[in-house]
Order: C-alpha cells, then sequence, then structure tokens
C-alpha cells in the first residue's frame, strides 16, 4: 500500500478513535447531567412535600397536578399507606431504605413495576415522604443522542478519510519529487538533487541523498579512471604479443602451428575484451560490428573445443547473420560462467535451433541456481553476484545481443539455469 494511503488510513482511524471517545464522553456526560439533576430536583420536591406535610393533619396523598412525580407516604415502620398515583400504592420501596430515610433524607433508585424510577425520600412527623419519577424518558433522550451521535461520528469519518489522503498527498509530495528526480538520474552522470523547500525533514533526507550521489559519483569515477588505465596498460603488452605470435607463426613447423593459431586467437580475443572494458568504463556501448552469414551450430562447436567436456546439441538451419568475433565472445563468456558455477565443463550444454524466425543458442548448466532476485540485475554494468568477477561479461553479453537486433534472458532454478540468446535467422533463398 502507497505511504500516502497508510497515512490517509492511520489519520482516518484517529480520527474515528477521538470521535468514538468524544461521542462516549458526551454520552456519559448527558446522562449523568440528567440523572442529577432530576435526582436534584427530586430531593428539592420531597423536602418541599415534607414541610407541607410537617404540619397538617390530613394525610391523604395530593391530589391533581404533580408535575408527573409520584408521591408515596410510609410510617416509621417502612409501612406505605398512600399514593398519589393508583398503580404504585401497592408497590413499596425497600423497608430498609424508608426506615433509614426516617433519620434522615435519601436517595434510591430501582425498578418498580417493571419501570426504572429515580426517588428521593425525607422523613416527616408520621414517618417518611417519597417522590418517585420515571426515567423512562432519559432513556429516550438518550437513544436519540445516540443515533445523533453515531451519525456524526461516522460522517465525521467519512470526511476525515478525504481530509486525510488530501494532507498526506500534500505532506507527501516533496518526497515524490525528490523519488521522481533521483528515478531521472544517468549513472553516468550522477548530479546532485534540486531540492526548493524549508529546511526540514524532507531537506534532510536531500541533503542525505546528494551527499550519496556525491559518494556515488566520486566512487564510479574512480571506478572508471582505473579500468580507462588499466585497459590501456593492457593493450601495448598485447599488441606486442600478437607481433611476437604471428612472427612465431610464420617460422613455426606444422607441429606447433595449431598451437600458435590458439593462442593468437586468444589473444585478438583478449585485445577485444580489454578495448569492449575500456568502451564500458566510458560509458560506451560495444558498437563495432562484422557481419557475416553464420552457421550456429558451427559457430557451437567452435567454442565447445574451447571448452573440452561440454556436450552439444545442435540442429540443422541456424543461418543467421551476426559478427562471428562478437558472437563467440558472447557465448566464451556464458560457457565461462557456467564452467565456473557447475565446476566441470560435463555438466554444461550448449544447444542450437531454429524457432520461428529466430536461432535461439543455449547455455545450460546443473550448477546452485541464481537467486530470483538477482537475475533481473545479473547483465548490469560492474555487478558482480555470487560468483565473482569484473561484473562486465554478461554487460559485454547482453549489448553484444542487442547489437544484433537480439536478445538475451535467463532462467533459473537450483539445479538447472539456461541463458538463452535469441537472434534473427536468415532464410537460405534470401
Amino acid at each position: 500500500m502507497p505511504l500516502r494511503w497508510r497515512i490517509a488510513g492511520l489519520t482516518g482511524l484517529a480520527i474515528a478513535l477521538l470521535s468514538a471517545m468524544a461521542a462516549l464522553t458526551a454520552y456519559w456526560v448527558v446522562r449523568s447531567s440528567l440523572t442529577g439533576n432530576l435526582q436534584q430536583a427530586l430531593r428539592e420536591d420531597a423536602l418541599m412535600v415534607a414541610r407541607i406535610y410537617g404540619g397538617a393533619t390530613d394525610l391523604a396523598p395530593p391530589e391533581g397536578p404533580t408535575g408527573g412525580v409520584i408521591i408515596q407516604l410510609y410510617d416509621t415502620q417502612g409501612r406505605l399507606f398512600a399514593a398519589s398515583n393508583q398503580a404504585f400504592e401497592h408497590l413499596p420501596l425497600p423497608a430498609g431504605v424508608v426506615v433509614a430515610a426516617a433519620l434522615g433524607p435519601r436517595d434510591w433508585s430501582g425498578v418498580l413495576a417493571g419501570r426504572t424510577v429515580q426517588a428521593a425520600l425525607a422523613p416527616v412527623g408520621f414517618g417518611v415522604v417519597t417522590v418517585l419519577a420515571d426515567t423512562a424518558f432519559i432513556a429516550a433522550a438518550l437513544r436519540q443522542l445516540s443515533r445523533a451521535l453515531a451519525i456524526t461520528a461516522a460522517l465525521l469519518i467519512m470526511l476525515s478519510a478525504g481530509i486525510g489522503y488530501l494532507v498526506a498527498a500534500a505532506a507527501m509530495r516533496p518526497v515524490s519529487q525528490l523519488a521522481s528526480q533521483a528515478a531521472r538520474l544517468d549513472p553516468q552522470q550522477l548530479t546532485p538533487l534540486d531540492y526548493q523547500g524549508p529546511d526540514d525533514e524532507i531537506g534532510q533526507l536531500s541533503r542525505v541523498l546528494n551527499d550519496l550521489i556525491i559518494r556515488l559519483k566520486s566512487a564510479s569515477d574512480a571506478q572508471r579512471t582505473f579500468l580507462a588505465e588499466t585497459s590501456h596498460e593492457l593493450r601495448t603488452p598485447l599488441t606486442s604479443l600478437q607481433g611476437f605470435l604471428d612472427r612465431s607463426l610464420r617460422r613455426a613447423n606444422p607441429e606447433v602451428e595449431r598451437e600458435l593459431l590458439d593462442a593468437r586467437r586468444i589473444a585478438q580475443g583478449m585485445s577485444r575484451l580489454v578495448a569492449d572494458i575500456l568502451q564500458l568504463s566510458r560509458g560506451e556501448l560495444v558498437q563495432e560490428l562484422t557481419p557475416h552469414l553464420l552457421d550456429g551450430a558451427e559457430l557451437l562447436r567452435s567454442i565447445a573445443e574451447e571448452f573440452p567436456g561440454v556436450r552439444l546439441k545442435v540442429q540443422p538451419d541456424t543461418l543467421l547473420l551476426g559478427d562471428p568475433e562478437r558472437l563467440r565472445q558472447l557465448l566464451r563468456n556464458l560457457v565461462a560462467n557456467a564452467v565456473r558455477a557447475a565446476g566441470e565443463p560435463g555438466a554444461v550444454t550448449l544447444c542450437g535451433y531454429r524457432e520461428g524466425g529466430s536461432v535461439l543458442l543455449e547455455v545450460t548448466d546443473t550448477g546452485p541456481g541464481i537467486p530470483a532476485e538477482l537475475q533481473g540485475r545479473i547483465f548490469e554494468k560492474f555487478y558482480k553476484g555470487p560468483g565473482g568477477g569484473a561484473g562486465l561479461g554478461l554487460a559485454i553479453a547482453k549489448q553484444i545481443a542487442e547489437l544484433h537486433q537480439g536478445a538475451i534472458t535467463v532462467t533459473s532454478q537450483a539445479g538447472h539455469t539456461t541463458f538463452r540468446v535469441r537472434l534473427l535467422a536468415v532464410d537460405e533463398e534470401a
């Protein structure tokens, strides 16, 4: 989930929790206020009724409107003998509560005849006066309040989701801009990110990234300088070596001519490799191409001869157009890596076959395989996998394949790795 959505979700959750807490607090405050006010009114009514009955000889309950409250009269033993509502003439309060109220005012709440009531008791000369009120109106008011609070909280939560997303988007915009600038950076020409903003956490992030970019640029420049100087140093002795080999071939006996030819071919390949490294160190692509009509099967056979023990499986009709030296260089890199991974040439197989309008050249080994998380990076320049190396062989192979308007891919798992080079086929009639 994108970070802005996570921030929006957390913001919405926080507002939802706060809304729920606010709703519960409001509900508790209103409920306490209603019950408290009712109880206070009952106390005042009870004391007023007690004063009225204090000097009266008529102990009949009052008739007419009583403000929605019920008056009950008890003797000193806690026995109910009169009530202002017929329904409550036989519904006495607990005797213990009434007897205790004879000593001083008391409050009581409970259920009478299925109704939740609150009561206030006050002593009088003949016993105790009780004023009761049904709290059903409080429950109804609280239900209405609950519905209103629930609707309000739901609206706030929905509104908070939108506001949270807008806030998160605004907060993440500078980070997104930095990420976009970083994504557009050229690995060959690293430049600091341009951040125009306050010196806050994002400003600190931009400074850290720029420091890292500067260090990477320095390391990359040093690496390119080293490779360029090393390549220059190697070109002179290799050129001399080829000259000595050419001179030796002119004077060699027939029995050593084959070995000298192999040595010269290897020296030429090394010279080409040094030139490629020099180009790559400058950030240039492999560009030289001398195309020939080639038989893919013969190309694979020549590579198999360089690695005795490598198995060969080829099919006819594998004619293609390409630079033989470049393609040998590509296949040589792949086979050398496969032999090193598998541990022996016998665990490596070369295959060549026709598929539609393409010729496929495959190098398969039974080594430990390439981890899935590394397969997308092994063709990057200077990337070194677990097998070591300079990190240039597969980068050069990829460039050679693309220069031939082809492609190179890899599929790998433990015990089976295949590098597949797809090149354009040439029809013999054409």
